[in-house]
């Protein structure tokens, strides 16, 4: 039987350093200075660590976190209390008469804390993993798990360093609440943050959320978080660029952007698609921190919406953590969205709403905000009614009990999480959790005629060829921090280029010729040279897409072909060489289609991180066959003439033909959501059941369910991964019924590492609850009528599915409301 690349990555465990803190001392040290064995770059203050002020009763710990809450709040004058909810006030955001320090909130930890490097003259970089768009292609939890457990504590350990954030120098020390990771869906592939977030499935990404969630809060330690997660951003935040009214993007002129947006979303695409990824971290992986958007959310501003905030989030999902806006997203209540006249009454409109925290945005070379909407509105903002004292206490409730839960209010003589060597950040461990990540997230598009594996014997010559075959940074996306040791944080020596990836593992000679200088450059003043080195090869490797350039935070892309002359370029390139492999690097996905089916062999590599260049030379020449399959379609280029940006109504409606795979299927898709080919070969069949039969379910019976048991072979001749993937399709639902349009709808996946000749048996169970569907209230419910089962490992559409249909029978039933009733 094969293991499970779960039952494989889980003998890797991540483990805390106890060692004390200070060695070889016999002298009793004050608390408030215990830290300093750690500290690099500051010291971190503490609370309650004084006689001075140790004797509140929020510093007993005889009592329960929500009485030592309430102790402190009562404490506040309302002068005091709006520092607390302020993030990056530090060090302004403290009350010394408390001896309450500053705290910094919010780190951004996409896929490696995004900080500084740690130690002596920042010698210890953090752990840098893939972007989430790789990550959401390797189908794995135990990878996306991993990742969350390595961020946790290596932030802690940079935490313990007084390490600050990257993106400004001289920015205070971390927070540990991370403001990741980026859940939205993947709506439209112009998108120009579509690397931050794992999949176009809301299924896939509520695993991802959960995963992510559980690896970075929950520790060794039960008593206490580790980090905290920041779910971002909620909801509906798919839009970065300027476009214009029409749905045009322009950048000089558009005047519709993030923080102006209205995103229009029908109670059942939030309740189908928006919402379940944000549900599902919250409700399974017990998510603490939630981030509200800088758009509007059926008119009303995300960060003003109780609807979204209160009754959704808390009342509905039984939320008991904080919320923090998206930086400035409380000015945009007022200054964008026009929401409100002024700014006392966007604060007031935001923390009645529920947005505890405000982030506040800060001048051009100053280190922290110098003040923000709530430190300068919230008195405002209570003495015109707009809120009341209890809602701004609520916020400093929800706010300030996070920091008890990250044990900051409690003795650390005895915290694990306040003792963690900084010799865990980039550690042997973790650095192979990342490379392991980054074997699992490469998707085989095509490889006619068997170009791969490519030859890499002493007698063979290859050329390297792109304006992405010396990339370094460019491999690694967005929010990544300092990435190589040294005061410079813009230097990315120690990351290995796809051009030396490829000689450190041939033996033959390797010729390298850029052909275009930039993605976006149209000269082909380098192709010459470019074809002379393909002509003496081969074998030639071209290395084409995306970069920042392109596609970025507050950039959106106005089409999803290869920007310049990148086609021309590989076009000429495959005129002299019969034996060429394309690599895209990119975010979003690419619209190739006239490469479709050429000769070349595809390889979607999106970006791969710190050792992207690694995993795509070894998968090139055959010494890994650990492929991952599409969490994103890839549309054909006439995608962007049937959609409008500014439409954000998943099904089909008027002249939208709806999005992602669940509405659009393989229509207008190159290749579609779920595909990816081996170096191997796989076979599928029905273990326990007939394919084509028909099986009856009974939704009067909640506890009934059937298990469809799919045998997958390894029947080629080499070692791989594989993913099967089960989807259903209604078949006949009454029209009037939204969940009529779907398509396809995910329900479970599995990977497997499996040998020459080896098989794994997966399970699929389904039940009334598998079938959910949603209705136009929003509601989760049971519709009677037949399903079609797709087990497959080639995505949607795919003519070898083991296919089996379900008759559920009985009335339509509600099984997850939309929003609970108040009481």
């Amino acid at each position: 039987m094969g293991l499970k690349s779960s039952e494989i990555a889980n003998n890797i465990r991540i483990k805390l350093s106890l060692a004390p803190l200070i060695l070889n001392m016999k002298v009793s040290l004050p608390l408030t200075i215990l830290a300093l064995a750690h500290v690099g770059h500051a010291t971190i203050p503490r609370a309650c660590s004084t006689p001075e002020h140790s004797g509140y009763p929020f510093c007993d710990t005889k009592l329960s976190f929500e009485e030592r809450v309430d102790d402190l709040v009562g404490r506040l004058t309302l002068t005091e209390k709006p520092y607390l909810l302020t993030a990056r006030e530090s060090p302004k955001g403290s009350i010394p008469r408390l001896g309450i320090p500053e705290y910094d909130w919010g780190a951004n930890c996409i896929h490696g804390v995004q900080s500084r490097c740690g130690g002596e003259n920042f010698s210890t970089c953090a752990t840098s993993f893939p972007d989430p768009n790789f990550l959401g292609s390797t189908y794995n939890q135990t990878v996306w798990k991993g990742m969350g457990s390595v961020i946790g504590i290596e932030l802690r350990a940079l935490w313990l360093e007084g390490v600050g954030e990257d993106h400004q120098s001289n920015l205070p020390h971390l927070g540990l609440d991370c403001w990741s990771p980026n859940i939205g869906i993947v709506r439209d592939p112009r998108w120009g943050r579509n690397m931050e977030t794992p999949s176009e499935d809301p299924l896939l990404n509520g695993m991802y959320g959960e995963m992510y969630t559980v690896g970075i809060q929950n520790g060794d330690d039960p008593r206490y978080l580790l980090g905290v997660v920041t779910l971002k951003h909620y909801d509906a935040n798919s839009l970065e660029g300027k476009w214009d009214a029409n749905g045009t993007y322009d950048p000089q002129h558009g005047n519709i952007t993030r923080h102006s947006v209205n995103a229009a979303v029908s109670d059942y695409d939030l309740a189908s698609t928006y919402l379940p990824a944000f549900r599902r971290s919250v409700e399974k992986g017990k998510a603490a921190g939630i981030m509200c958007s800088y758009n509007e959310v059926n008119g009303v501003p995300s960060c003003a919406n109780k609807r979204l905030l209160q009754d959704l989030l808390r009342r509905t999902w039984g939320f008991d953590g904080y919320v923090t806006s998206d930086s400035g997203a409380v000015f945009d209540i007022y200054a964008n969205h026009h929401f409100c006249n002024n700014m006392t009454c966007a604060v007031g409109k935001a923390i009645s709403a529920g947005c505890d925290v405000e982030s506040a945005m800060w001048p051009k070379n100053q280190p922290w905000s110098t003040g923000s909407p709530y430190i300068n509105d919230s008195a405002s903002a209570i003495d015109e009614g707009i809120m009341s004292i209890n809602d701004l206490n609520e916020a400093l409730k929800h706010a300030l009990m996070i920091r008890f839960r990250l044990g900051l209010f409690d003795p650390i003589e005895d915290q694990p999480y306040w003792h963690v060597s900084p010799n865990v950040v980039r550690s042997k461990e973790h650095v192979d959790m990342a490379i392991d990540a980054t074997m699992q997230g490469l998707v085989l598009l095509q490889n006619p005629g068997n170009v791969l594996p490519l030859d890499g014997s002493a007698g063979k010559t290859t050329a390297v060829i792109g304006p992405l075959a010396t990339a370094r940074n460019r491999l690694l996306g967005n929010y990544i921090g300092q990435i190589c040791p040294g005061e410079d944080a813009n230097i990315f020596d120690c990351v290995t280029s796809p051009l030396e990836g490829i000689k450190n593992i041939t033996k033959g000679a390797v010729l390298y010729s850029a052909g275009l200088d930039t993605v976006t450059s149209t000269s082909t003043a380098g192709f010459k040279d470019a074809i002379a080195q393909a002509e003496q090869a081969d074998q030639a490797i071209l290395f084409v897409g995306l970069d920042g350039s392109v596609e970025a935070e507050g950039k959106d892309r106005d089409n999803i072909g290869l920007p310049g002359a990148q086609l021309e370029l590989i076009q000429a390139i495959m005129e002299v060489n019969k034996n060429v492999v394309i690599v895209l690097i990119n975010g979003g996905v690419l619209g190739i289609d006239e490469l479709k089916e050429s000769r070349a062999a595809i390889i979607e590599g999106f970006y791969p991180g710190f050792y992207g260049a690694h995993a795509i030379a070894t998968s090139l020449f055959g010494h890994s066959n650990r492929w991952g399959k599409l969490a994103v379609s890839i549309y054909e280029k006439a995608y962007t003439t049937r959609h409008n940006m500014l439409d954000f109504q998943m099904s089909p409606h008027g002249d939208q033909p709806g999005r992602t795979y669940r509405y659009i299927g393989d229509e207008g898709v190159l290749w579609p959501f779920g595909y990816g080919l081996s170096l191997t070969k796989f076979h599928l069949s029905a273990s326990n059941f007939e394919p084509s039969s028909l099986v009856v379910l009974e939704n009067t019976n909640v506890d009934f369910s059937h298990s469809f048991s799919i045998k997958m072979s390894n029947v080629g001749h080499l070692d791989g991964d594989n993913v099967v993937m089960g989807f259903f399709s209604p078949l006949d639902l009454e029209k009037s019924e939204p969940a009529s349009a779907l398509k396809y709808e995910l329900f479970h996946f599995e990977r497997h590492s499996l040998s020459v000749g080896d098989y794994a048996e997966v399970a699929f169970v389904v039940s009334v609850d598998t079938l959910m569907v949603y209705d136009t209230n929003g509601d989760g419910v049971s519709l009677p009528g037949q399903y079609r089962l797709s087990f497959t490992d080639q995505g949607v559409g795919s003519a070898e599915s083991v296919v089996v249909d379900i008759q559920v029978k009985g009335e339509k039933k509600i099984l997850k409301p939309f929003i609970k009733a108040k009481k």
